[in-house]
């Protein structure tokens, strides 16, 4: 908190300072605007388009130069309360301070429904819309982004990537809009550049194409193959054609030798136009096509899952991430994770994670000693939490879902051999559904009289199947 009061008190007050940019062979006089000894501020707004450079573009290399000059000065690039455009696939730059660490240029905007950076139409694409590398120079420190929203524009690989950075802050920061199959939308960490000690509040991960809901498909079968699919609800809101899918889900899955497969059919009855996509054909879904039948011998738990938006693997995907706090996690993509949460990633705090409808499985952990308080899975699709990792604790999670629409809702899949001190404790939820699952393990659907898997401690889990009980009110699996 005192760090943010400082941001804002340098906001507040304001000087004229000079630098230089060395650009194309001349030498530009630079807007520095510095609020004390020691410190610089880059406002976006005294900028303006060079070529096919940005005024964001202008004030970031004006920005890096002086970083790069006085690695030590705290340097701030400062946004407008508008849309701002980058076309340079430059990263932020990694200096090194001299000490074993490095500095790199922080950003700050109004507000993440206020301040946005996206990428302009025509320009190359690039790994990440915004992306602060790794540095052998030793980690990144002090960094600082907030207020403000980074959109790939369906042009990069990726809205944004931190890497290598230590104790440093992330505050109401939303990043979306990466290229259709992309790997993810924001990510922390990777092999070769571990993040540590960050602090991060409302982080939100997001696609702004697609986004249909309601529609309601009931799998037929005939001698246990997929032969039709009956439609019991075209949507509530209008599904893309592009971008809408379907899969089958539910405990009954694990009795398929050959998984069945099938795509949704959506009508034409709107077409809108996203910058850096073909045309998107909006409608409601009549009906599916079976592309493979496959062969099941548990049918009566096999359910339709249809997700619609721009398909991503990862919302968020925190790969290297360590010793860190989180609050409130917001991932609306529509990916096939909302949050992952990989090997590396270990002993962080995650408090009022929301995942949101559309993402096959909400939150993957396959971390160790990471703590997950207050989460809250919003209609599931398949499960609302995978646990691989050794160990680790959710505790006070929520479930909702429309029962109508997700008829296969389940809470968690337990999926290791081994676990090592994994806790789940106080599981609530909202509504209740008759087809509910509260946990899974390979083997099938655990039943309320089912010991927890060896090295897990259940505590509390309320059973959502209309029953309202609380089931394993307290065991621990063999230790």
């Amino acid at each position: 908190m005192k760090r943010l009061v400082f941001v804002l008190f340098l906001v507040s007050r304001m000087a004229d300072a000079q630098g230089a940019l060395p650009w194309g062979g001349q030498a530009l006089s630079v807007p520095l605007l510095a609020t004390q000894a020691g410190t610089a501020l880059f406002y976006v707004s005294a900028y303006t388009r060079v070529g096919g450079h940005t005024d964001y573009d202008m004030a970031r290399q004006a920005a890096d130069a002086y970083l790069t000059d006085n690695p030590r000065t705290p340097t701030y690039l400062v946004l407008g309360p508008a849309l701002t455009e980058t076309c340079d696939a430059v990263p932020l730059p990694s200096v090194s301070r001299g000490d074993g660490t490095s500095s790199t240029v922080s950003i700050i905007g109004y507000g993440s429904r206020v301040s946005n950076i996206t990428k302009a139409v025509g320009c190359a694409a690039s790994s990440a819309t915004l992306r602060v590398s790794e540095s052998t120079n030793g980690p990144i420190i002090n960094a600082w982004y907030q207020g403000f929203t980074v959109s790939a524009n369906h042009i990069d690989a990726a809205a944004c990537g931190f890497y290598g950075i230590s104790n440093s802050t992330i505050l109401d920061v939303a990043c979306g809009n990466a290229v259709p199959g992309a790997d993810h939308e924001v990510e922390f960490g990777n092999p070769s550049g571990q993040v540590d000690n960050i602090s991060i509040f409302n982080l939100k991960a997001f696609d702004n194409v697609g986004g249909g809901r309601g529609a309601v498909l009931t799998p037929q079968w005939s001698a246990g193959g997929l032969a039709g699919a009956v439609l019991g609800s075209g949507a509530t809101t209008g599904y893309t054609q592009q971008y809408t899918r379907a899969r089958l889900v539910g405990p009954g899955l694990s009795s398929c030798t050959t998984v069945p497969a099938l795509a949704p059919i959506v009508s034409s009855l709107a077409t809108v136009t996203y910058p850096s996509l073909p045309t998107v054909v909006y409608g409601f879904v009549t009906g599916a096509t079976v592309i493979k039948a496959g062969s099941c011998s548990k049918t009566a738990q096999i359910y339709i899952l249809i997700q619609d938006g721009v398909p991503v693997m990862y919302g968020m995907k925190f790969t290297n991430m360590v010793m860190s706090r989180v609050w409130n996690l917001e991932s609306t993509a529509s990916s096939y994770y909302g949050e992952a949460w990989l090997r590396s990633s270990v002993r962080n705090a995650i408090v009022g994670e929301h995942t949101y409808t559309n993402q096959t499985i909400q939150v993957l952990e396959y971390g160790a000693l990471n703590s997950h308080f207050n989460a809250f899975f919003d209609s599931p699709g398949e499960y609302g939490a995978v646990i691989y990792g050794e160990s680790g604790s959710f505790s006070n999670s929520i479930f909702s879902w429309d029962s109508t629409t997700y008829l296969a809702a389940s809470g968690y899949y337990l999926g290791s051999a081994t676990y090592q001190k994994w806790a789940i404790t106080n599981s609530q939820c909202t509504n209740s559904s008759a087809n509910f699952v509260s946990m899974t393990t390979p083997p099938g659907p655990l039943l309320a009289t089912d010991p927890p898997p060896s090295g897990v401690t259940f505590k509390d889990i309320e059973n959502c199947n209309g029953t309202n009980v609380v089931d394993w009110p307290t065991q621990v699996g063999p230790q």
